[in-house]
């Protein structure tokens, strides 16, 4: 079992690293969060339900409770450019998921990589847990060669399961344990 104490995300200090840091995600942060993820089509990068909130919508429910979401932040210039949210956070089995999402204008620069190798440093030496999971479609090769950097290994498929273009592909289940 975890200690709870650590559990306080709101009480974190993550490392910076040498080209980003991470901090909570801030109000100010929902328009960009907003405009970037209106750009996309977002079933590229989850399998998830889908929701298109307003920004209004999107800031409201900030509001009622802030989520366990951390900015990705460049270190020149403190600009917000993606988000890593940990989710399914398991104190007894000493797991938690991870999802991201990088500003268009930001991606293959190695920043979310960087980000990333951030929180999970954090989350195996600090926090205490023992294995952090990721999944991503089958067609999103981006996001498979990022967590395969990060020493993710393949732990199952998900068959037909993320409905993209009018094509079921596979969800690939990727973990990372903390003696990886």
């Amino acid at each position: 079992m975890l200690d709870p104490e650590k559990l306080d995300y709101f009480k974190w200090k993550i490392p910076d690293g040498s080209r980003v840091c991470l901090t909570l995600l801030q109000e100010d942060d929902l328009e960009f969060l907003h405009k970037w993820k209106s750009q996309v089509d977002i079933s590229y990068v989850t399998s998830k339900a889908i929701q298109l909130i307003s920004l209004e919508e999107r800031q409201r429910r900030f509001q009622e409770k802030i989520p366990s979401i951390f900015a990705i932040r460049r270190m020149t210039d403190n600009r917000f450019i993606g988000e890593i949210s940990l989710y399914d956070l398991n104190p007894k089995n000493r797991s938690a998921g991870v999802g991201y999402f990088t500003g268009t204008d930001y991606r293959h620069q190695g920043y979310t990589k960087e980000g990333l190798g951030l929180l999970l440093n954090y989350l195996f030496e600090v926090v205490g847990l023992n294995k952090v999971m990721a999944d991503t479609g089958a067609f999103n090769q981006a996001s498979i060669a990022l967590l395969k950097s990060l020493g993710f290994q393949q732990d199952g498929c998900l068959r037909q399961h993320q409905l993209l273009d009018g094509v079921l592909y596979d969800q690939f289940l990727f973990s990372l344990l903390a003696e990886e």
